[in-house]
């Protein structure tokens, strides 16, 4: 469970008050539908973290608890005379319609009767051979038309760079998230599709607002990649320096009290990392002094960001310890270079 939530606000329709408001868990929302009118309606589900980035879910529905009215003794079009007594049978959301309509078993025994005389007509009739003469052609063109458009893997990389390329990798080679050039998930079409429009509970923000067309664009070029061999080249890598400046113990000391009082929690003491939290234990991209700057600074869902919390030299010493822990050796970080960043 992601303990970085702040609170949850749920919003029904057009309502500027909340519904409710969710500061701990388990975060489980109670919504009497008998309390509100039959028909559409619209949940908001407003996460804010920690760090202060906001998620935004919009949920529609339908609420059916009233069946439409039934009247019994009184049919339409009737000529009546005198007193008429009828029964009008609607209000109560438990209630079940009685008389004038067929019964459950009454309604199975119908169907299964007019779907036997269709069958019967289409296997018999003269007629009905012509018509599937003619349509004979017909599911191949609609199995056709049914496939999912190709996509445009170079407008793909357009949308991966300003969507995905921060969590993903420049190349969706992989950093904070995983990697995904040639991916098997992105051959499956309805669950990546499904993925990115939806997120995932382990901290992946939804993307709903991509078209089908992005989304057809993103899985053609993430496909052209191939099973990673389009990562960036090594002339383009971050490579650690190939004479790290000297790393002050004092800083390294002061890094890691901070780290075990912020970082642990998810990134785990030794940098191992846990769930979608990644590992930072030989983590190739810690090289990207920029990246580990950002990300402290300004976190990113599910982390929060440290810039309020944190002075410069302290960001400073936290970026430094983890560069240069459990195997990393990728030089210290400056205070100065922390300011430029923010």
């Amino acid at each position: 469970m992601n303990q970085n939530i702040e609170r949850i606000e749920v919003f029904l329709d057009e309502s500027k008050e909340p519904l409710q408001v969710l500061t701990s868990p388990p975060f489980k929302v109670t919504l009497d539908t008998r309390q509100i009118p039959d028909g559409p309606h619209t949940l908001r589900v407003v996460t804010t973290f920690k760090g202060g980035q906001v998620e935004e879910e919009i949920i529609d529905f339908e609420v059916d608890n009233l069946p439409s009215p039934f009247i019994d003794g009184l049919d339409d079009g009737q000529q009546v005379r005198g007193p008429v007594e009828f029964e009008v049978v609607t209000g109560d959301y438990a209630a079940p319609k009685t008389g004038g309509g067929l019964s459950i078993v009454g309604a199975v025994l119908s169907a299964v009767l007019v779907l036997g005389l269709v069958w019967f007509y289409f296997a018999f009739a003269p007629s009905a051979k012509e018509i599937v003469k003619e349509t004979g052609a017909a599911p191949v063109e609609e199995a056709a038309a049914a496939a999912p458009a190709a996509g445009d893997a170079a407008a793909g990389k357009e949308v991966f760079a300003a969507q995905c390329a921060s969590c993903h990798g420049a190349n969706a080679e992989g950093a904070f998230g995983p990697a995904l050039a040639g991916a098997p998930i992105v051959q499956n079409a309805d669950q990546f599709d499904s993925i990115v429009k939806n997120g995932t509970s382990g901290g992946m923000p939804p993307f709903a607002q991509l078209s089908d067309k992005e989304l057809a664009d993103l899985r053609a070029y993430l496909s052209s990649l191939g099973g990673g061999a389009a990562a960036a080249p090594k002339e383009e890598a971050a490579p650690a320096p190939a004479a790290a400046a000297a790393v002050d113990p004092a800083v390294m000391s002061e890094g890691e009290n901070l780290y075990l009082a912020s970082c642990a929690g998810c990134h785990q003491p030794n940098g191992a990392g846990v769930a979608t939290f990644p590992a930072l234990a030989g983590n190739k991209n810690l090289a990207d002094k920029d990246l580990v700057i950002d990300r402290i600074l300004n976190g990113k869902v599910p982390m929060p960001g440290f810039a309020g919390q944190y002075d410069d030299q302290q960001i400073a010493a936290i970026a430094t310890y983890i560069r240069n822990s459990w195997g990393n050796d990728f030089g210290p970080v400056s205070p100065d270079e922390v300011a430029a960043k923010r």
